[in-house]
């Protein structure tokens, strides 16, 4: 949004939506309660088509939190560990729903798996250099290239969730305490068509 055309907060309702029957209990499954317009949500423009996307919440039942770098980082290790870890945090909310997309939000997810590509790829050339060493013969410097390229990319496996964890977000957004509502940073022509939308 820019300040010549701020955003609005809009208050979307929602409805439970179970897409998931192997969560735990506890976690809150959500979707929207009405259909949006198709009018990008983030860009006022026209949508070319729906894309399905997940808004997740952590947090407990009346102060739910958008997922963070933190907490992805979090997750981590927790899977590995198990049942060996308890997560102090009471349910985990997911709000998935249909949400119109626009050019400019097709060319930002493009740019974002070239991103991930770069990113990747590079974590990639310490092992690489390593490897085509060690083939010419083995030496005590291609040995560390070999291990240091290693621990790069499993640095790079466990971090790249938070590096992109900005990029991969759909859009910011504010679940209320009693889960009946999401709050977006619309923009105004999205607002406008929203208001037409819910009173036709």
């Amino acid at each position: 949004m820019t300040t010549s055309n701020p955003g609005i907060d809009l208050a979307l309702p929602l409805r439970p939506h179970v897409f998931d029957s192997h969560a735990e209990p506890r976690q809150l499954q959500l979707t929207l309660a009405t259909p949006l317009p198709p009018v990008c949500l983030v860009h006022g423009q026209d949508a070319i088509e729906p894309k399905e996307q997940i808004l997740r919440f952590w947090g407990k039942p009346g102060d739910y939190r958008q997922e963070s770098a933190g907490r992805l980082l979090w997750e981590l290790p927790k899977s590995a560990l198990g049942a060996l870890v308890v997560d102090v945090n009471e349910p985990l909310a997911i709000v998935k729903a249909r949400w119109p997309e626009c050019a400019r939000c097709a060319a930002r997810a493009d740019a974002r798996i070239k991103k991930l590509i770069v990113y990747y790829v590079s974590s990639l050339v310490p092992l690489f250099a390593g490897g085509t060493l060690m083939m010419a013969g083995p030496s005590a410097f291609a040995w560390i290239l070999c291990a240091a390229g290693v621990g790069l990319v499993l640095l790079a496996v466990m971090l790249g969730p938070a590096v992109f964890v900005r990029t991969d977000r759909y859009l910011e957004a504010t679940l209320a305490p009693d889960a009946s509502t999401v709050t977006v940073l619309a923009h105004p022509d999205f607002a406008r068509a929203w208001s037409g939308h819910a009173q036709w």
